[in-house]
């Protein structure tokens, strides 16, 4: 799979993608909100990871705009905003999945391999 993260903490962004490249993805990280959009746009990926806190644009705004150009792109969030009304508010704006930091790594690789993880299935 060829995953894009978004992520702003740079330790944390290469934990991720040192992770997912032992297990055989291709991953991209851009380290805010317009790079995040604008390589989503431009590549094609198997899957974004997104987190909400960026610079630039935020996560919401960039999973809004994706919606509209890239329906079925399939979008984790990854965030450390855990209120039921933040996981709502991205489930209705077409996140795929949820979830919050901090996390465990393997329940991160098990939500990101399909079908598992269920990505874009509502999309369809």
């Amino acid at each position: 799979m060829k995953i894009l993260i978004v992520e702003d903490d740079a330790a944390l962004a290469s934990f991720i993608r040192k992770g997912l490249e032992a297990e055989y993805h291709a991953v991209d990280v851009a380290a805010e909100g317009n790079q995040g959009r604008s390589m989503a746009m431009e590549f094609d990926y198997d899957l974004v990871v997104l987190d909400l806190n960026l610079p630039g644009i935020d996560g919401l705004s960039v999973l809004r705009n994706l919606r509209q150009r890239k329906a079925n792109l399939p979008v984790m969030i990854l965030t450390a905003r855990s209120r039921v009304e933040d996981r709502v508010q991205c489930l209705d704006a077409g996140a795929d999945d949820y979830l919050v930091k901090p996390f465990s790594y393997l329940e991160l690789s098990a939500r990101s391999q399909p079908p598992a993880f269920g990505i874009g299935a509502h999309r369809a």
